[in-house]
């Protein structure tokens, strides 16, 4: 599955990047049917004897492996736009307005360094050592924007290291088969899981406009039993309905998707309290999303977010409140005592929490490019203003943090990545000319 351009605003994607499927575990789930298509759930008797999870677990026990692909070592592999985009928004939108803490959630994307490269590796390891790190009674999100595929009845995520091939032993070396990641969250024992999958866009095999619909095999490497307790509540929610494929909001530079995803988050999916639920989230999702489609793209177009949920009780389960950052929500498991978080294993710990960054709201710092230099100041409501010293003509953007891993936004035209190296950050920056450079901001000098 994968994206592509189509109308001149937009470009098109089939992303198997499950936008957000939260798969969570933490109360026993009725042997029933599992809620799809954002439907408001209606609980049998026996699911409301069993009790269905109402919360999140602390915000301390939220883990989040985020993971956008835009472009691939084999050419083969059609170009995305908008997927690292999509896993930059969404990592900074857990962290604001979702309650989880920044050490905690680990991006991987295409303008990141090596170790923060979306590889078939850097994601394996990561799942690897998430599995190790969360506690049983915690929340495991697991998200992916890029270029997914289905061979020989097997599903596969691509990493940005993919090879495209008919041979299934290839991509079972190359690739990532989605029950590998179900096996690597079975493997954690973690209670709750959240999905969000965006990988069925363009075809990724090089026809740009070849669609690569959602199938039951994707939706399939993605369901927990929770009868058998592989979980006990989880939530999936995929970028696009079986049968059809995902697009690219080329104005916002995004998926379609994870727009109206983060957006929903910040409070526009929110309830007269102002509390953004999972049912209430699904439900925007599949009102917003097909109507922005339509209006930009045409009526021939359709993309409607579809859902699986189970083990939660979806119109109460509370994602964030409008209005408020950093938010903690209450998580006691009904009935059942909160256990002690699981101790990390030796030398796994960093892999898993991020080490917390210097503090850049309220700071200044210098660089120079091409002998201009300049200077970079950051507000604390992530906005910034970047200078020219000599000409001071300046202009504003945007910027996120992640632990010692920063992004920047220029004014939509250049966009900056890098990472805290000591007392400086050094990175790599790109414009929408395609022109690449290196870069380093040091704190500026009184």
């Amino acid at each position: 599955m994968s994206r592509t351009t189509r109308a001149p605003r937009l470009s098109v994607r089939f992303s198997l990047t499950p936008l957000l499927v939260f798969l969570s575990l933490l109360a026993a789930l009725h042997p029933g049917a599992a809620q799809t298509q954002g439907a408001k759930p209606q609980p049998s008797a026996a699911q409301e004897r069993v009790g269905e999870l109402k919360a999140l677990p602390a915000k301390g026990k939220r883990y989040a492996l985020v993971v956008g692909v835009d472009k691939y070592a084999d050419t083969q592999i059609t170009t995305l736009g908008g997927a690292s985009n999509d896993a930059r928004s969404l990592a900074d939108a857990l962290v604001r307005y979702a309650g989880f803490p920044a050490d905690q959630v680990i991006l991987l994307d295409t303008n990141q360094p090596a170790d923060r490269q979306p590889t078939r590796g850097n994601i394996l390891r990561r799942l690897s050592n998430l599995a190790t790190v969360v506690p049983k009674d915690g929340l495991l999100l697991f998200s992916f924007a890029g270029h997914g595929m289905e061979r020989g009845g097997q599903a596969f995520l691509l990493p940005s290291d993919a090879q495209v091939s008919d041979d299934v032993t290839l991509l079972e070396q190359t690739a990532v088969n989605v029950l590998t990641v179900r096996d690597w969250v079975k493997k954690s024992g973690v209670r709750q899981v959240l999905l969000i999958l965006d990988a069925c866009r363009n075809d990724p095999g090089g026809r740009a406009e070849a669609d690569n619909p959602l199938t039951e095999t994707y939706t399939r490497g993605f369901n927990f039993n929770t009868r058998n307790r592989e979980v006990e509540a989880f939530a999936t929610i995929y970028a696009t309905d079986l049968g059809h494929r995902a697009y690219e909001y080329t104005e916002k530079k995004q998926g379609y998707f994870t727009w109206a995803l983060v957006e929903g988050l910040k409070g526009a999916a929110a309830n007269e309290r102002g509390e953004v639920t999972l049912n209430g989230l699904i439900n925007y999702l599949q009102v917003r999303v097909p109507k922005q489609v339509q209006i930009d793209l045409g009526a021939g177009k359709v993309q409607r977010p579809h859902a699986v949920v189970e083990g939660y009780k979806a119109d109460e389960l509370i994602l964030s409140v409008a209005g408020e950052r950093g938010l903690t929500i209450a998580s006691k498991v009904p009935d059942e005592p909160e256990s002690a978080a699981k101790p990390a294993a030796e030398g796994v710990a960093e892999e898993g929490r991020e080490a917390p960054g210097p503090q850049l709201a309220g700071t200044i710092w210098a660089g120079e490019r091409d002998a201009a230099p300049y200077t970079v100041e950051f507000f604390p409501d992530h906005k910034l203003r970047y200078t020219l010293v000599f000409s001071k003509a300046h202009t504003t953007g945007t910027w996120s943090q992640i632990g010692n891993y920063v992004h920047l936004d220029i004014g939509g035209y250049s966009s900056m990545s890098g990472k805290f190296d000591g007392g400086v950050i050094k990175g790599k920056g790109e414009n929408v000319n395609g022109e690449k450079w290196d870069w380093e901001l040091r704190p500026k000098e009184n």
